[in-house]
Order: structure tokens, then C-alpha cells, then sequence
């Protein structure tokens, strides 16, 4: 399915197609909104352990291989942390998804266009308590992309200052959404 990213967050109305038809062809589900749980627990693990290859490259790394570095790995690891979080949110309105756009599709839908579009009572909280802005939207985006430059790239160089700066972004953004959460 193609999807016109611009629109979806510009346009409520076609957000909500968009939304139906991936429930429509199953890619979205219903489940148990109780399980956004787990999603965020796997989010928080894998910041931590993202942090701690980081910070290893100052110690470990450096001394058993040196001249190496894997900043591409910490990316792909930021990148999931972010992804599950996200995946945390869809799953909190009672959704499991399937596909990355799904999942940003239900997102945007719920958290960005926060008019009360569906009336189920598993979504109240969502229209009171959440609403990401339009560079948190984008975090989500710029990270997979980044994570696939470094997983099926060749010929990316991941600097410290880009994993840093990656870093810093995913530790925010994975901390506000399990104080969302936890609300």
C-alpha cells in the first residue's frame, strides 16, 4: 500500500482510510491494550543496553578492538527502542500492528490528530492525556531510516556524534512515552 506520509499527517480525513484499511486487511488488529506493557519494558531494555555498547567503546571496545567501532549497531538498537515504545502507544489503544506504517499510521491517527475520531472506551485516555508533536512523529521516521543505513548499508560511516545525538533523542522520547503511559 502506498501512503503519502505529508498527507497523513496534514489530512485527518485520509488518515483515518488510511487506518481502516490496514485494519480492513488485518495488518492492524485488536488486542489486549493491557499488554502495552511489554512493549515498553523491551523499549527501556534496549535503551539501556544501546547505552551501555556506547559507552563500552570508551572501555571494552577500545582495549579488546581497537580502531572499531559500532555505532551502526547502537542505531539499529536506538531505532528499536523507539519502534517498541511506538508499538507500546498502538498497543495501549488496543491495537497490535504488523508493518512500520501501520504502526506510524495508528499513531498519528490517535496521538497526533487527537479529535475524538473513534468512540471506544479504550482510546479515552489517548484523546485526554496524549499528543505527539510533529518532530516526534519525525524521530520515529529519521530513526528507521537511519537503521537501515545501518544494518544494509556498506558504505555508511555512523559517527559518535550522530549516535549521540540519536541517543539523547530516543532516551527523551522513550521516557516521555512511558510517563505517558504510566498516567
Amino acid at each position: 500500500m502506498k501512503v503519502d506520509m505529508k498527507k497523513l499527517i496534514n489530512d485527518k480525513e485520509y488518515c483515518e482510510s488510511v487506518f481502516r484499511d490496514y485494519v480492513k486487511i488485518r495488518v492492524l488488529r485488536k488486542t489486549d491494550s493491557k499488554l502495552f506493557g511489554k512493549h515498553l519494558n523491551k523499549s527501556l531494555s534496549n535503551l539501556e543496553f544501546a547505552n551501555f555498547i556506547l559507552t563500552e567503546h570508551d572501555y571494552s571496545i577500545k582495549e579488546k578492538i581497537p580502531n572499531k567501532t559500532f555505532y551502526d549497531w547502537c542505531i539499529s538498537i536506538y531505532y528499536y527502542a523507539i519502534y517498541h515504545s511506538a508499538l507500546a502507544l498502538v498497543t495501549k489503544i488496543g491495537y497490535d500492528s504488523k508493518s512500520h506504517l501501520a504502526t506510524i499510521t495508528t499513531i498519528i491517527l490517535f496521538y497526533h490528530h487527537q479529535d475524538n475520531i473513534l468512540k471506544e472506551e479504550d482510546i479515552n485516555f489517548l484523546i485526554e492525556k496524549i499528543h505527539l508533536e510533529k518532530d516526534e512523529i519525525d524521530l520515529i521516521l529519521e530513526s528507521k531510516s537511519l537503521r537501515e543505513k545501518a544494518c544494509y548499508g556498506t558504505d555508511e560511516l555512523f559517527e559518535l556524534s550522530q549516535t549521540k545525538r540519536l541517543q539523547r533523542q530516543t532516551a527523551d522520547f522513550v521516557n516521555k512515552i512511558k510517563r505517558l503511559l504510566e498516567e
